[in-house]
């Protein structure tokens, strides 16, 4: 099955937000490790600055392990990282720390602790200025799910260690939380990638939708249709070139209109003066004969002008209501029909019925057929007409009990009376043009012409 193509409006947004979407895809994965590298040095930083401020407090002096315990309380309620203080004496105060975690922090062969940090370069007890032990820089120690932050700090009983953990857990759940808010904006900038795209779509859409909309009434037969020539200069082109063209075939049109009464009018002063010239003839058979090609003469030349004097023909989408045709033409024929003693058999569907036609054409294809019955059967003879929607398009059907009608009469210059069968062949001819068809039939005693038309849209107009 053929997929259904795109429309230049779905292409737009599609290639909007792909390109969108391919740049922030594109961007994601440096981004992605940015963030988390960023998690890392911010857990890391924030780890470092709270041991810094319990090693200081630890600087200050020996303080009661009950007062440091409720210290470190305090603390860790205000931090994320847990701050665990590893005494000189092997006390561990403060938060709870994993068995292996405390491993890895004695293991650290840093012990030895700088200056006191007053500037003096002198150790604790010296007699300087701020009389604080000694705090070292802070280092950070890889371990299994995390990373410890340690600073050793001189109390002067001894040194302590304060240690801080990072757990790989919590700063995954900060990574995480960072990438949804880094997923709700890809997803903003997406969403506003495809606002600019429907806006644009929309921009070049919109012209072409009423330059093709002008394009389908030109396509009717409204020549005076006229596209907005507005939006981008490429389509403001289509329209514009579109207006010219359909300015072109109004020209074109008028010029064939006066090129078709010219021709009438010099065809007509001659027609006139041969009819004159066989009417003062004497009466003979040869003047009969004459009488009759001069009359199928000149309404093959009134069929010919009438054709080509339509205004603005029927368009490219021609439609008319058969049911409304035929019972007009019924109506017309029927005092025919009384006076001849014939009976009329009708079946017509109530309601409308489009089909592929025009008005003009389908009148006078039944009165031909119309004409045929009245001329070439005898009177008091019965005829029919009957319509019907089939899968092959709208049937028509006129009979009658007649002695038929022979193969070839829908010719022109075949007929079964002597006349030029032009009346047959204009109908066999209009039914053609819009791929329909006619076809004579021998049904029992009845002689049948089956008519079948397209039908039609509703919805199109070939006003």
């Amino acid at each position: 099955m053929r997929a259904r193509p795109r429309t230049l409006r779905a292409q737009i947004l599609l290639l909007t937000v792909g390109i969108t979407s391919l740049v922030v895809l594109t961007a994601a994965v440096p981004l992605a490790l940015l963030t988390r590298s960023s998690a890392y040095a911010d857990a890391e930083r924030e780890a470092t600055y709270a041991a810094q401020n319990v090693s200081d407090y630890l600087s200050a002096g020996p303080q009661d392990d009950t007062v440091l315990d409720a210290y470190l309380e305090r603390v860790n309620d205000r931090t994320r990282w847990p701050v665990t203080v590893l005494m000189a004496d092997g006390d561990v105060l403060g938060a709870d720390l994993r068995r292996d975690w405390t491993a890895a922090a004695l293991r650290d062969r840093a012990t030895g602790v700088p200056d006191d940090g007053d500037g003096d370069g002198a150790g604790p007890g010296d007699g300087d200025a701020d009389n604080l032990g000694a705090v070292s820089a802070a280092r950070s120690i890889r371990v299994d799910d995390g990373r410890l932050v340690e600073i050793l700090a001189d109390d002067r009983r001894g040194r302590a260690r304060v240690v801080v953990a990072v757990a790989d857990g919590t700063v995954l759940g900060t990574v995480r939380s960072r990438f949804a808010v880094l997923a709700l904006a890809a997803l903003v900038l997406v969403a506003l990638a495809a606002a600019a795209g429907e806006v644009t779509s929309r921009r070049l859409v919109r012209p072409l939708r009423r330059t093709a909309a002008t394009a389908g009434l030109l396509s009717t037969g409204n020549l005076a249709a006229r596209a907005p020539e507005d939006g981008p200069v490429e389509v403001a082109r289509i329209a514009t070139e579109l207006n010219a063209l359909a300015g072109r075939i109004d020209e074109l049109l008028v010029a064939e209109r006066e090129s078709t009464a010219d021709l009438s009018h010099r065809l007509r002063t001659p027609l006139t003066a041969l009819r004159l010239g066989v009417e003062s003839l004497p009466e003979t058979e040869r003047k009969s004969e004459l009488e009759t090609q001069v009359g199928a003469l000149e309404r093959t030349l009134t069929q010919i002008i009438r054709a080509a004097r339509r205004p603005q023909r029927e368009g490219v989408h021609p439609r008319c209501d058969a049911v409304a045709v035929v019972r007009e033409r019924l109506e017309f024929w029927r005092p025919l029909a009384e006076d001849q003693a014939r009976r009329v058999d009708v079946d017509v569907p109530d309601g409308p019925c489009w089909v592929r036609s025009s008005e003009e054409d389908l009148t006078a294809t039944l009165d031909a057929l119309l004409e045929n019955v009245m001329a070439h059967t005898d009177e008091g003879t019965r005829f029919g007409v009957s319509m019907t929607l089939q899968a092959e398009g709208v049937v028509i059907e006129v009979d009658d009990d007649g002695p038929g009608i022979p193969p070839g009469a829908t010719s022109r210059g075949h007929s079964d009376r002597g006349s030029s069968g032009l009346g047959l062949d204009i109908a066999r001819s209009a039914t053609e043009a819009v791929s329909g068809s006619l076809v004579l039939e021998r049904r029992g005693s009845r002689t049948v012409v089956r008519l079948v038309l397209p039908a039609a849209d509703p919805q199109l107009s070939g006003d």
